[in-house]
């Protein structure tokens, strides 16, 4: 890709299944050949239009929601399936969900 071009429209729609398909920004960036700038672009334009309802419909709104995620770390984080071992090197994620992790203090 010509480093000086604009992205165009079919960026656009590529950028977003990508994403919506549950690519990493930067890995998105990358396959797609973007500058950053290119990139932080295209990221607000999906999240502009996942605001407006124009996004994945099969997402939940939440899942991406800055303030949200923030608010959730602030009250102890999110709930988590178990892990259990499978073989030497596998680990399998199963039920039942834990809660968060309560921090301990350092003196416990």
């Amino acid at each position: 890709m010509n480093q000086n071009r604009t992205p165009k429209p079919g960026d656009v729609q590529t950028y977003v299944a990508l994403r919506q398909s549950g690519t990493h920004p930067e890995r998105a960036r990358t396959e797609l050949d973007l500058r950053p700038g290119q990139a932080r672009r295209l990221e607000r334009v999906l999240r502009a239009r996942t605001a407006r309802g124009e996004g994945d419909r099969q997402l939940p709104k939440f899942a991406h929601h800055d303030r949200h995620v923030r608010a959730v770390m602030a009250a102890g984080g999110f709930w988590a399936l178990s892990e259990r071992r499978v073989g030497r090197d596998g680990v399998a994620v199963c039920l039942p969900l834990r809660p968060p992790e309560v921090h301990r203090s350092a003196g416990r």
